[in-house]
């Protein structure tokens, strides 16, 4: 056990902490969660670490927030398994960018290979996904989609915290590689795209039927990929059927809080 006197330190966030405990574990292997979480199953541990090999350093699981009543619930439940199958599914196709630290783990020598948190330790946030996007490599790195391999997390109860939690979030997308945001600017550019033609084509009344035929065959698309990625992450299908909704709602909170942080970036961690 690792004590802090919190008072004698000043920096915001837990990389101080977290290094401390790294520094003091007696083996190499670092499963990491958040103390707010709980693991889904018994198997948890021995899931996440047994997948670390000789030659794979990093583990990725996931972690997602419990279901309770509300649209706040639905919209952090869909946000969260949207950027799961994001990182899941890019590390799958070995291009691996993040992970999160309520669910990750890592081989020790590999944190102070790198000099563990000292690329980005003045930033809050960045203690998993900076992390990651920093020594993770399309061999280094394994996934885990099992249910029993989760934790789950307490969701906040009120706007206000949450939007707090994405905006410390966003500032570090931007610290990404180059072509790892590149790829994640596809979704809300595309979506921002689509919109707009949307609006454009039903005003000027043209190609009404077509633009109805070719929104429907994205929604079915749509629930096809979230209905089979929500099953293997063993996720709720309320937010499934609801995902035209949430996705909009979504991409205009995301919109605002991106410029939000623009004109005043957060800097408290909570």
């Amino acid at each position: 056990i690792v004590t802090l006197d919190e008072e004698k330190q000043n920096l915001q966030g837990k990389k101080f902490a977290l290094t401390l405990g790294i520094k003091a574990a007696k083996y190499d292997t670092i499963l990491l969660t958040d103390a707010d979480c709980v693991p889904a199953s018994s198997q948890w541990i021995r899931l996440m670490t047994s997948q670390i090999q000789e030659d794979t350093s990093i583990v990725l699981g996931f972690s997602p927030y419990r279901k309770y009543a509300g649209w706040l619930n639905r919209i952090i439940r869909f946000d969260t398994l949207m950027i799961g199958l994001h990182y899941l599914g890019f590390a799958k196709s070995r291009q691996p960018y993040m992970g999160v630290g309520r669910n990750l783990c890592y081989r020790k020598d590999l944190f102070f290979s790198v000099g563990g948190f000292k690329a980005h330790y003045t930033l809050a946030s960045g203690d998993d996904d900076l992390f990651i996007n920093q020594v993770a490599t399309r061999k280094n790195t394994a996934v885990s989609f099992s249910p029993d391999a989760q934790t789950i997390s307490e969701p906040h109860q009120h706007w206000k915290g949450w939007f707090t939690q994405k905006r410390r979030h966003l500032t570090t997308s931007s610290r990404y590689k180059s072509r790892h945001q590149n790829l994640l600017a596809l979704w809300p550019m595309t979506f921002g795209l689509m919109l707009v033609s949307f609006g454009l084509l039903m005003f000027f009344h043209i190609g009404m039927l077509l633009v109805g035929a070719l929104l429907f065959v994205r929604y079915v698309v749509m629930l096809t990929i979230l209905h089979g990625g929500s099953k293997n992450l063993g996720q709720h299908k309320d937010i499934v059927w609801l995902s035209p909704f949430l996705e909009l709602h979504l991409f205009v909170l995301n919109v605002g809080l991106y410029f939000t942080n623009l004109v005043r970036k957060p800097q408290k961690w909570n």
